[in-house]
């Protein structure tokens, strides 16, 4: 019984939302009539309601511009201005279109109705790509060469945007990224070393993009550096030796974080796809990060004193190279005023 009383009373609110609908659709088609016939005086009042809800997005659009158009024809301006704003907030990304009237077009022109800035909330998949640069070791570093490989990360970032100049924006942001990648090696013949890196950064991007239109694709290209601030680093290790009568590894986690330098560089490339979504933007792309400065800080690479005795492992000097692929969300800020 219950159950049917809900969907009773549910379909009851579907019933009046679309009566109400059809009402206030109705009540545009004669507030049209009347403009037609040059009857203005009650077209504010047959819109009133409505204007607070029943009309659909397009209709409360279209009941704007006839309430604009009514108070132009009535030599009303301060009133004409007053609803201008009011569409301009609730309407701020509308264009104008080819059959726009005339007098809203001319109206309209005089308000800023561009976005103050742009808000993007960013996304990334990372894929540290380690660059060894000079190799370290318990043996024959000449021949006995580690494997780094890349392993998925994340990042995130929140940068503010705004127009440089024509098709050109730039933004500045801040970000956090999470790099790992995997190590192994054999520093003797009867052992073997693998581990597991993780290192978290604080980074400051900035940089510049070009939006270009192609066959009704929104493409952009985007370049710049971040610079980054080591925070945290640790190694998982694990070392396996392959003696008769030795069958435990040895194995831990073991924070690096004081043998790293903290500061790096990195000039970026990307390329991607934007999508419209309503007032808001989507973006996809994919890029790469270059890092520029050394990892180790060789005054300090021994700075852990169990790392060789217990793993068998020695920090090579690393430069931390990123490719990655990104979602991100903007947003547009509007701030609708009067200008001349």
């Amino acid at each position: 019984m219950k159950k049917l009383l809900l969907l009773a009373a549910l379909a009851t609110l579907a019933l009046s939302a679309i009566h109400a609908q059809n009402t206030c659709g109705d009540q545009l088609k004669v507030a049209q009539r009347r403009f037609d016939d040059g009857l203005l005086e009650d077209i504010p009042q047959l819109l009133t309601n409505c204007m607070k809800s029943g009309f659909t997005d397009e209709e409360k659009t279209n009941a704007y511009k006839l309430l604009i158009q009514t108070y132009l024809f009535s030599d009303n301006q301060s009133k004409a201005d007053e609803v201008m704003l009011q569409f301009l907030n609730e309407f701020p990304s509308y264009s104008i279109a080819n059959n726009d009237p005339k007098e809203f077009v001319n109206l309209h022109s005089t308000y800023r109705t561009k976005p103050i800035f742009k808000v993007e909330f960013k996304g990334s998949f990372i894929f540290c790509m380690p660059t060894l640069i000079e190799p370290f070791g318990t043996g024959d570093v000449a021949k006995i060469k580690p494997t780094y490989k890349p392993k998925l990360g994340f990042a995130g970032e929140l940068n503010y945007l705004n127009k440089l100049y024509k098709n050109f924006d730039y933004s500045i942001g801040v970000s956090f990224t999470l790099s790992n990648f995997s190590y192994s090696n054999s520093p003797t013949e009867y052992s073997t070393v693998t581990g597991d890196f993780k290192y978290l950064y604080l980074g400051f991007p900035v940089a510049v993009k070009y939006n270009y239109r192609f066959k009704g694709v929104n493409l952009f290209a985007k370049v710049g550096f971040e610079t980054v601030y080591l925070t945290k680093s640790t190694v998982a290790l694990t070392r396996t030796d392959n003696i008769i009568g030795r069958q435990e590894p040895f194995t831990g986690t073991e924070d690096i974080t004081q043998s790293q330098n903290k500061l790096d560089i990195r000039p970026l490339l990307a390329v991607g796809v934007a999508f419209n979504w309503g007032r808001n933007v989507l973006n996809v792309s994919a890029g790469f990060k270059f890092s520029t400065m050394n990892q180790l800080n060789r005054s300090k690479m021994y700075s852990n004193p169990g790392l060789y005795p217990k793993y068998f492992f020695v920090e090579d000097n690393l430069l931390m190279n990123q490719s990655y692929i990104s979602v991100s969300f903007i947003r547009s800020i509007y701030k609708p005023k009067k200008i001349r």
